[in-house]
C-alpha cells in the first residue's frame, strides 16, 4: 500500500517542541511517475537564493551608508549573526523542506506506475538523492564547522534529515558522518540516474554531468584531490568556455551561456546591484584594464564601483559552470604529485579567454615560473575574480582554506566612518544556528 505523503509547509523546521513544526495544507496521494515529477519539482523549486548574502559576509562588498537597504544588509556584512534588527536570515528551514520533499520521493517513487515514457522513476530517484546532498552540502557550508581531515569526526556538522519522521530529535552530527551521508547519496544517484545531460529548458534538473561536476565541488572541499582532479578532468571535453576576447559571447554566469552545467538557484539580487559597493579587497585583485570581467562585472558610480554582476535577473541563477570545473581542476591537480604542468595548464587555459591577449602572454609567462605554493595563491585569487559574487564560492573558499583576517572599513548610514574586524580562524567562518532554532530545540548548540 502506497504511503500517504503529505505535501506541506514547514514553519520553523527544527524550532518547535518536536524539532519540526509542520502544518499540513494538503495531501496526495502519488502513484504515478508524473506525479512523483510534480513532487521533485516542487522542491527543486522550494531552493532558497539566499547567496548573495555570503557576498556580503565576504570580503567582496559592502552596503553603501545612503542606501535605504543598509539596515537590513550592514548585519550580514559585518558578521552580526542572529541581531533583532535583521528581517531576514541565512537558511535554515528552506533547506530541511527541499529536503523532506526530496526525501518523500526516494521512499516511494520506485513504486510509482509508469505513465510517461518521457521520465523514469530511476532518473527521478536520482535527483531526489543529488537534491538531498547539495542542501546538506550547503547547510554544512554555513553552519558546521570547516572540514579539518584531523578533526572532522568530531567537528559539529549540521542535522541530518534522510527519513520522513516528525517526531525525530535532531541533533547535530559530525562534519564527518554529514560528509559520508553526502557521498553516499552522490553514489545512490549514479546508480540510477538515465540522463546524460539536461536540455537548456530543464537546466535545473540533475543529471549525469552535473552530478559529477556537483561531485568534483564536494571531493575539493572534502581535500581528495586527486579524486576531485579526475572527476574534474572528465569534464573538461564537454565544458565549454565563453570567450570574451571575441564579439559575441555570453556573459558566462547567464543561464544561456553555454558554460551553464546546472542552474538551481538564483544568487543575484536587486539590493546587491543597487546599494552596494566593492570592498578594496576585491577591487585590488583585477588589472581594471587588461581583465575583461572587471567592466563586464562591475561600474564606476560617484567614484565608487558597484557590482552590476548579478542583478534582479532570473537568468542569473548558474550554480555550477564550466569555469568552476577549470578552476576545480587546476586546484586539485597543484595538490597532486607531478601534475604542476596540468595545473598550470588548466588556469591559462581559463584565463586566456578572460584577458586581453597580451596580458595573457605576460600572466601565462608569470605563472609557468610559479611553485606549486604559489599556483594555489594564484588560483585562490583566480577563483575570487572569476566567481566574485556568485553562488557564495569566495565565503566558502575563505572559510574551506587559510580563514584570514577581514577588515572592513565602511560608511554608516549616519555618514560616520567605521570598521570591524574578523579575525584569523574567527569562531563566526561558522555561522551560528539561528537563535529561534537553539532556544526551542535543546539538541542545537552554537
Amino acid at each position: 500500500m502506497k504511503r500517504i505523503i503529505y505535501i506541506i509547509s514547514l514553519l520553523a523546521l527544527f524550532t518547535s517542541c518536536n524539532y519540526l513544526d509542520v502544518k499540513p495544507v494538503g495531501k496526495v496521494i502519488p502513484e504515478k511517475v508524473t506525479e512523483f515529477r510534480a513532487l521533485i519539482t516542487s522542491g527543486y523549486t522550494a531552493v532558497s537564493g539566499y547567496k548573495y548574502l555570503l557576498a556580503l559576509r565576504a570580503d567582496e562588498v559592502i552596503p553603501s551608508g545612503s542606501a535605504y537597504a543598509y539596515p537590513r544588509l550592514i548585519d550580514f556584512a559585518i558578521w552580526n549573526d542572529n541581531s533583532v534588527n535583521m528581517e531576514e536570515s541565512y537558511p535554515w528551514g528552506t533547506p530541511y523542506k527541499v529536503i523532506f520533499y526530496a526525501n518523500s520521493v526516494i521512499d516511494d517513487v520506485m513504486n510509482a506506475d509508469i505513465d510517461t515514457e518521457d521520465d523514469s522513476r530511476e532518473q527521478i530517484l536520482g535527483e531526489a538523492y543529488l537534491l538531498r546532498a547539495y542542501m546538506h552540502f550547503d547547510l554544512l557550508n554555513l553552519y558546521g564547522k570547516p572540514y579539518n581531515p584531523s578533526t572532522a569526526e568530531t567537528d559539529q556538522g549540521i542535522p541530518l534529515a534522510t527519513q520522513i519522521d516528525i517526531e525525530q530529535a535532531y541533533s547535530p552530527s559530525t562534519v564527518k558522518e554529514v560528509y559520508d551521508q553526502i557521498f553516499e547519496d552522490i553514489a545512490a544517484a549514479n546508480e540510477v540516474l538515465t540522463v546524460d545531460e539536461q536540455p537548456a529548458s530543464t537546466l535545473y534538473r540533475f543529471s549525469k554531468k552535473s552530478a559529477k561536476a556537483f561531485e568534483a565541488r564536494v571531493r575539493l572541499y572534502h581535500q581528495e584531490w586527486e579524486n576531485a582532479m579526475n572527476l574534474a578532468e572528465g569534464l573538461l571535453s564537454s565544458s565549454p568556455l565563453e570567450d570574451l576576447t571575441s564579439a559575441d559571447f555570453t556573459e558566462p554566469y547567464n543561464i544561456n551561456s553555454k558554460e551553464a552545467i546546472l542552474c538551481l538557484e538564483e544568487w543575484g539580487d536587486n539590493d546587491m546591484t543597487s546599494y552596494t559597493e566593492l570592498l578594496p579587497s576585491l577591487i585590488e585583485k583585477y588589472d581594471a584594464v587588461n581583465d575583461l570581467r572587471f567592466n563586464l562585472y562591475f561600474t564606476s558610480k560617484n567614484d565608487k564601483y558597484v557590482p552590476t554582476k548579478g542583478g534582479p535577473n532570473s537568468n542569473y541563477k548558474v550554480s555550477i559552470r564550466s569555469s568552476e570545473i577549470y578552476l576545480i581542476a587546476a586546484e586539485a591537480a597543484a595538490h597532486v604529485d607531478g601534475k604542476l604542468d596540468q595545473a598550470k595548464d588548466r588556469l591559462k587555459e581559463l584565463i586566456k579567454v578572460r584577458l586581453q591577449p597580451d596580458y595573457y602572454e605576460e600572466r601565462a609567462a608569470e605563472i609557468d615560473q610559479m611553485t606549486a605554493e604559489e599556483l594555489l595563491a594564484e588560483i585562490a585569487n583566480e577563483r575570487a575574480r572569476e566567481l566574485a559574487l556568485e553562488g557564495g564560492h569566495r565565503w566558502f573558499d575563505l572559510r574551506r582554506t587559510d580563514r584570514p583576517e577581514i577588515v572592513k572599513v565602511y560608511t554608516t548610514d549616519q555618514g560616520e566612518q567605521d570598521r570591524q574586524v574578523l579575525s584569523k580562524d574567527d569562531s563566526r567562518y561558522t555561522i551560528a544556528f539561528p537563535k529561534e532554532a537553539t532556544e526551542s530545540n535543546p539538541n542545537l548548540h552554537n
